[in-house]
């Protein structure tokens, strides 16, 4: 069967059998999103707690595996039911998909006993070997199983972008890509084999290679096909909502908000669909080589086995979906909650205007006016602070040296090279002292390193308490300890936690936290604003990002483009058109998808 024929093929199915299918897909991931997924997070929470430790980032991994081993144990069984579930709700949609279409007369409910009792069937090994598979395509798995439980696995943008700037590392990146997804191609059938016939992980390998053998291209095909048609219509069918909404802006009111209203809900559904449709083309393409597509004697728009329970289910399924949406779209359409964040310049810079962490380019800068300009400093030999971000200086100064090799006057005696700009090293003291004469706040990013002094934070309040708090700057540290030891010996001082991973929130004594943009959630910004604590985004420095975070309602951005930032912000100081907030929530919707955490 040819691409174009199985999409159509298909395609006609899951229309025959809408409903059954949203209820399968759609109904999993609201149960998982209302039900499985808070109780996770409390338990890790609860975890947490009990074992003393306030957070979990990549700090502190070292300490809980050395020194907290019942949470550490504790934490892995609760990753180990993670995947557990992962795995019971890929067998699951599996299963239901397959009794969809072979017309079996099975209920949801009998669809789930049968995915339990074939876990409990499933070798050891098999479990193992879904873990590495699905692991190891993780990458390329959304396109084919998206599941809310696994929403946080995703790569932050600065290692992206990291990564990108090394033009080896991209290369070698590309061929690995390539490799995983011809690895994962050939592979595709191990998992429905072991979950459909019960083979053992060795034979189900090599049966699925024979199956693909010679045709790699003919299934990587399919997949790219299907996603270049389903990615299509849902560009289309975006574009339409937005350009309808445009319209409806244009006639007088009440017009557009009740059309807000009626388009956005539309869009929320749309989605909803996209996600099914998408689900059972992919799926099907597992399950027709094991169980053909029966099509004769089938019944219209029929449930999987229309019992009491299933119309139960999918009853309670449209009322938390519509009323959930209904709720968030009023409160979403009227801007309910949104407040203007603070602008902040990264390390002094916008748009390449010098080199960072520099006078000449803070003086630039506060020329845009920015809220607060984020810089950074480190502790020098002689036990003075430098403005400096690397500490290494050789990128910047061509000086193969760390901050701690040199006093600070032979640091200011060094040049910094960026961005076409030349400027001398700065002594903190010389940079806080303009920006206080020019009014400007500063951010302060207090980077630690093994070298430094026992003494460090002791004389950094000592020295620059008094000031900070006159002139109102506030500070930050991705280390704990500084973090910690500032707020016990100097509470008054505004301290942000930066946290390069949103895992789980953090329950510690700072006033806020600096967060890297691409694992923050609203849930996550609702609870610090719940403990009045502020929210930071770093680093946003493309529009889309900047009306999410604007959208989330975080307490401040930071970026290296201040600029495009204050004006996404004017966008929203105007109160933007119902259209701009559609085309702004349709921007945060992830590819083929509706539901995402940040919603």
């Amino acid at each position: 069967m040819s691409s174009l024929r199985f999409f159509f093929t298909y395609s006609r199915e899951f229309l025959r059998h809408w409903g059954s299918y949203i209820l399968l897909i759609v109904g999993t991931n609201i149960v998982l999103e209302i039900i499985v997924i808070p109780l996770f997070q409390f338990l890790t929470a609860f975890i947490l707690k009990r074992g003393n430790i306030p957070y979990v980032s990549n700090t502190n991994i070292l300490t809980i595996l050395t020194k907290h081993p019942a949470v550490l144990i504790a934490l892995l069984f609760l990753l180990a039911l993670i995947f557990a579930l992962v795995f019971l709700q890929f067998t699951f949609q599996l299963f239901g998909i397959r009794s969809i279409q072979t017309k079996s007369e099975a209920s949801l409910w009998e669809v789930l006993k049968q995915s339990i009792y074939q876990m409990r069937k499933l070798r050891p090994m098999t479990f193992v070997f879904f873990l590495f598979y699905f692991l190891m395509i993780l990458p390329f798995a959304n396109a084919i199983f998206r599941t809310p439980l696994l929403s946080k696995v995703t790569i932050p943008v600065f290692i992206i972008d990291y990564l990108n700037e090394n033009m080896w590392i991209s290369l070698l990146l590309s061929v690995g890509s390539l490799l995983v997804w011809y690895v994962g191609v050939r592979l595709l059938f191990v998992l429905p084999q072991m979950i459909f016939s019960n083979e053992r992980p060795k034979q189900a390998i090599t049966k699925s290679l024979a199956l693909t053998y010679r045709r790699f291209w003919h299934y990587a095909w399919r997949i790219f096909i299907l996603t270049l048609i389903l990615t299509g219509v849902s560009y289309i069918g975006y574009g339409i909502s937005y350009i309808f909404q445009s319209i409806l802006d244009l006639f007088p009111r009440p017009i557009p908000a009740v059309g807000a209203m009626v388009t956005l809900t539309s869009i929320q559904f749309f989605s909803q669909l996209m996600l099914a449709w998408a689900t059972v083309l992919y799926f099907s393409i597992l399950v027709q080589k094991f169980h053909p597509l029966i099509i004769s004697g089938e019944r219209p728009l029929q449930m999987i086995h229309p019992s009491f329970w299933t119309r139960l289910a999918a009853g309670i399924v449209c009322i938390i979906l519509g009323g959930s949406l209904l709720f968030n779209n009023v409160l979403y359409l009227a801007g309910v909650g949104e407040s203007e964040p603070l602008t902040i310049s990264h390390r002094g810079v916008d748009n390449g205007n010098g080199v960072q962490n520099t006078i000449p380019a803070m003086a630039a800068t506060i020329k845009e006016k920015p809220d607060y300009i984020e810089m950074d400093i480190q502790e020098t030999k002689d036990h003075q602070f430098v403005v400096m971000h690397d500490i290494n200086l050789k990128k910047l100064t061509g000086v193969n040296k760390t901050t701690h090799d040199l006093t600070l006057a032979e640091l200011q005696d060094l040049y910094a090279t960026e961005n076409g700009h030349v400027a001398s090293v700065a002594s903190f003291d010389d940079y806080v002292a303009f920006a206080n004469r020019h009014q400007q706040k500063l951010l302060i990013e207090i980077k630690v390193t093994s070298a430094d002094s026992k003494e460090m934070i002791d004389n950094f309040i000592t020295k620059y308490q008094s000031m900070i708090l006159e002139y109102h700057h506030k500070i930050h540290s991705l280390d704990y300890d500084v973090v910690k030891e500032l707020k016990e010996k100097a509470p008054k001082l505004y301290v942000s936690y930066v946290l390069p991973y949103n895992l789980v929130f953090p329950q510690t004594p700072a006033n806020a936290y600096t967060m890297e943009e691409t694992t923050l959630t609203s849930n996550f910004i609702q609870q610090a604003h719940q403990e009045h604590k502020g929210v930071y985004a770093w680093t946003v420095n493309s529009r889309d990002g900047m009306d999410r975070m604007i959208a989330l309602n975080v307490n401040g951005i930071v970026t290296d483009n201040l600029k495009m930032l204050k004006e996404e912000i004017s966008i929203y100081e105007q109160k933007p058109s119902y259209a701009k907030r559609i085309e702004i929530y349709i921007n945060r919707l992830p590819a083929l998808n509706a539901r995402s955490s940040e919603n």
